[in-house]
């Protein structure tokens, strides 16, 4: 996967995002804007609420409302394990700052293949999974359908000290097998932040009930590393 290699937890879209430069970090000003990645609400009915909208509640059709942008839809197919659908956000703007999102959409495996099969261009990647462009039809029914994980991209810079002070500490830090990424896990906030000294800070956030699917695979791979 080359040097993005410890994004794979994180979707396929961020692998294929060429990232532009870092800028300032967030300054006490912005502490008054709602919507800041650091600002996250685990509500009674288990959903977690982040960026103003609902993860397993709020649809597509309401982030692109809500940021006033289109989204790019795509579905990736990869060669063993389950096809997904990915939405991308190019220029999200949070407290001023510009920012890139991937948000992961709640669709039935039945439906999934049902639009790979109406696939308006269909091409493969270099690591063997297959990028669908989905049908005008399918891409506005997808729009109408929840939003499963948020994966963030800052164009901002996010150092330990900073992830500390907004964040909190993690239960845990578990270091990447493939690169110098380390991530810092928060379960109880459906949280992992991947920081790196190489590559640029990535977040994702999913329902705190669905966190372990989410940190599974890397460490599994923490564990066979170490193992050998």
């Amino acid at each position: 996967m080359g040097k993005h290699a410890f994004l794979s937890v994180l979707g396929f879209t961020v692998l294929t995002l060429i990232l532009g430069v870092y800028l300032s970090s967030f300054s006490e000003r912005e502490v008054s804007h709602s919507g800041l990645p650091w600002q996250i609400e685990n509500l009674q009915s288990g959903h977690v609420r982040v960026f103003n909208l609902v993860i397993g509640q709020s649809t597509l059709d309401d982030a692109e409302q809500l940021y006033k942008e289109r989204s790019e839809i795509t579905l990736f197919a990869p060669p063993e394990s389950a096809a997904v659908i990915e939405a991308f956000f190019s220029q999200v703007k949070i407290a001023g700052l510009k920012s890139k999102m991937v948000m992961s959409i709640d669709v039935s495996a039945e439906d999934i293949q049902a639009i790979f099969d109406r696939g308006a261009r269909i091409s493969t990647l270099e690591s063997g999974v297959r990028q669908v462009t989905l049908s005008d039809e399918d891409a506005e029914t997808v729009r109408q359908s929840v939003i499963s994980s948020i994966t963030y991209l800052p164009s901002i810079h996010l150092d330990a000290e900073l992830i500390v002070n907004r964040f909190g500490k993690p239960a845990e830090k578990l270091q990447d097998t493939e690169s110098d990424a380390i991530h810092w896990i928060y379960p109880d906030k459906g949280i992992d932040i991947a920081l790196s000294a190489a590559e640029k800070e990535v977040i994702q956030y999913v329902l705190p009930e669905n966190f372990n699917g989410l940190v599974e695979p890397l460490r599994a791979s923490v564990s066979k590393n170490n193992n050998n």
